[in-house]
């Protein structure tokens, strides 16, 4: 009886009135007003015919959902519920035609929303840079690079269920293969690509494209200094000539960093490396990679050197292939194209190859331009080591990407998934550019899942008073503070033309 009198004198009425629940979605909303993306939207998708609901106001709105958690269409019905609050709100079959014309735009309404979006976008960072006096540096190890825009390539596969256009075989099972861009500095999208299951990981085309996107997504005073990385899937001969072109421009500085194939000539470079030449690798927090050996002494903190053993290195190849015993190897790519080579102890469980076997290393190769005459913390091979290591972190955008409109495409045509990636984008845009302008501590790092249950999802009661309207969160709800100042900061911005 105890465990359970909480739920004694308790009834359940469906009769509340002025009764909001998602109140947080205020924030997105309001955002995408002040930022000028809702009336870029509109312009981007005018139309002569005469609407109920106006498309970029609805485009926004389906941002906004699909940043609280929708996962399909028929999900934007908790944007519409909530009209109390936010007005008249377009319906779901509104949504559906909305994403259809766009689909029905092709390409060319594709580039009008993305300009909308970019001109969006500098308001957004010029707002960042005002409150936190800069855009955020780029962490690598213990440092932070600043005044550097990093770029960041990578694709995915998104599984598909169904027989949907564009859904093919792939490397991972059955769905499609989009290939994104996002910016480490800010964790948000900047250009994406809509492809068939079956595209290829490394095609070439396809990565100057959205890399070009990607450029053209940075207002221009973040595009004199940049950094581009991708693995080793989206490297080709191709990408690194035009990174190479790109860095040569007068005025410009770009460094990239791209994952490289361990094949036959770079093995037996590898061979031909003194001992003394591997350096010691660092992790994320700058800490010498290193485990204890079995017979190592009590003591864990000794600096016995018999007691520890080193689980990376890394060394320079780009000599050895270029001037080796047989010749210029690299003959035809950049000259300013240097090879790295890492090696570490493999996982338990992990796949070697023949030569890893070998000497019970596993090896990981990558392609930089980072200029030999550097000098400083970046031009030590631990720091480039570092900075190539941490194009990892694509994946965690990626990731909460899919927990944010990309895992899942609601139809079963190709143009109509292709634009709800777009408001996939655009929702995704919105989370970064709320952390930034508006939150503070752990919140201004939060995921998606957390910001919709300590934030977006917040109840809240509409009161009206004064010829005002209050949204008023219960002062028991933990971050029910934090929800107001992020109102007021948002508010107080600037509003964009």
């Amino acid at each position: 009886m105890h465990a359970t009198g909480w739920s004694q004198g308790l009834d359940v009425t469906a009769d509340g009135q002025g009764i909001v629940s998602h109140a947080g979605l205020v924030l997105l909303r309001a955002l995408a007003d002040r930022t000028g993306l809702t009336s870029g939207l509109s312009r981007a998708l005018a139309t002569p015919r005469l609407l109920v609901h106006d498309r970029g106001r609805v485009l926004a709105d389906l941002a906004a959902a699909i940043a609280g958690g929708a996962e399909v269409i028929s999900d934007f019905a908790v944007v519409r519920h909530q009209e109390q609050l936010l007005g008249p709100v377009a319906s779901v079959p509104t949504a559906w035609r909305l994403l259809d014309e766009i689909a029905s735009g092709g390409p060319r309404a594709q580039a009008r929303i993305t300009r909308a979006v970019n001109a969006a976008r500098r308001s957004a960072w010029a707002g960042i840079g005002a409150r936190h006096g800069a855009i955020p540096g780029i962490a690598i190890a213990d440092r932070t690079l600043e005044g550097v825009t990093c770029i960041r390539l990578d694709a995915t596969v998104v599984p598909a269920h169904s027989d949907k256009a564009g859904a093919e075989p792939n490397f991972k099972g059955y769905g499609h293969h989009p290939l994104l861009a996002y910016c480490d500095n800010t964790d948000e999208p900047l250009a994406a690509m809509m492809r068939r299951g079956s595209a290829g990981s490394n095609t070439t085309a396809d990565h100057l494209q959205v890399l070009g996107d990607a450029i053209a997504a940075l207002p221009p005073a973040f595009r004199r200094r940049l950094m581009v990385t991708a693995d080793g899937a989206g490297a080709s001969h191709g990408l690194i000539t035009r990174l190479d072109q790109l860095a040569s421009r007068p005025g410009h500085q770009l460094t990239y960093s791209v994952g490289w194939e361990l094949g036959a000539r770079e093995r037996a470079a590898i061979r031909l490396v003194p001992a003394q030449a591997w350096q010691i690798a660092i992790d994320q927090r700058c800490e010498v990679r290193e485990r204890r050996t079995a017979a190592a002494c009590p003591d864990r903190s000794c600096g016995h050197a018999r007691c520890w053993i080193e689980e990376a290195h890394v060394t320079e190849l780009t000599g050895l292939l270029r001037e080796g015993p047989h010749g210029d190897q690299l003959d035809g790519w950049p000259a300013s194209m240097r090879v790295f080579a890492r090696r570490e102890r493999p996982h338990p469980g992990a796949q070697l190859t023949l030569f890893e076997t070998g000497d019970g290393w596993r090896y990981t190769l990558w392609v930089s331009n980072v200029p030999a005459q550097l000098r400083g913390w970046r031009a030590q091979l631990a720091y480039i080591d570092a900075t190539h290591r941490v194009h990892a972190r694509v994946e965690d955008c990626i990731r909460t990407g899919k927990d944010c409109g990309i895992g899942r495409f609601p139809s079963h045509d190709f143009a109509m998934n292709s634009a709800w990636l777009a408001a996939a984008l655009i929702a995704a845009a919105l989370l970064s550019w709320l952390r930034l302008l508006a939150l503070d501590g752990d919140l201004a790092r939060a995921e998606p899942k957390t910001l919709r249950y300590r934030i977006l999802h917040t109840a809240g009661k509409l009161v009206r008073g004064g010829r005002r309207r209050h949204l008023k969160i219960p002062a028991t709800w933990p971050w029910a503070q934090a929800i107001a100042t992020a109102w007021t900061r948002i508010t107080a911005l600037p509003h964009a033309p």
